[in-house]
């Protein structure tokens, strides 16, 4: 069967959950090498207090400061979290092409982001605040946020226009959650 159309309501609570055991099924090598690695940490650091007089009594003979267990410590755990988040991050990279061209469209109902691969259709309604970054406009629903650079529009204006048109859109509480970080170019639009 190629045509289905399925209406269901996803709870907040659900989504949390769904998130982090998703995480853990989809990552599940860095997933474990975190906690071995938070496990391994918290032992290690149990049996320097635990056998604090014996450690104490060989650094103290062997010339070595009082500090430097714990601190060889800290370097490992830093050093593991560092070469883990590369891992995870390189795992994603690996599944979804980042460099794709994407598609940015408005028409009367709302904006689509396309890419060879997948495609956002955010409504009017469904967007929930508009930001500025020095290098694009960032237009979010919940936690998903969508950036269109500045490199993208023909200049200044183009973009000035685009922010102005999607905010006069957007719902009274988007507008209000928006308009701190639109103000430049609002004011700018207001002073022509």
């Amino acid at each position: 069967m190629l045509d289905r159309e399925l209406t269901y309501q996803m709870p907040f609570e659900r989504l949390t959950k769904l998130s982090r055991s998703a995480s853990r099924k989809a990552f599940s090598t860095p997933w474990r090498l975190t906690w071995l690695l938070l496990g391994s940490y918290f032992a290690l650091l149990t049996l320097l207090v635990v056998f604090d007089d014996v450690i104490d009594r060989l650094e103290r003979d062997a010339g070595i400061p009082w500090w430097f267990w714990l601190s060889l410590l800290v370097v490992v755990l830093i050093g593991g979290l560092f070469l883990l988040r590369r891992r995870w991050r390189r795992l994603i990279k690996g599944r979804v092409d980042f460099d794709s061209a994407v598609s940015f469209r408005q028409d009367p109902g709302g904006v689509r982001f396309a890419t060879s691969q997948i495609e956002y259709y955010i409504k009017w309604d469904g967007i929930s605040q508009m930001l500025l970054e020095h290098d694009g406009v960032v237009i979010s629903h919940g936690s998903l946020f969508f950036m269109i650079p500045n490199t993208a529009f023909a200049d200044e204006h183009e973009r000035s226009a685009l922010v102005r048109d999607v905010f006069g859109r957007l719902n009274a509480a988007a507008r209000e959650r928006s308009e701190e970080f639109l103000r430049p170019v609002l004011d700018l639009a207001s002073a022509r």
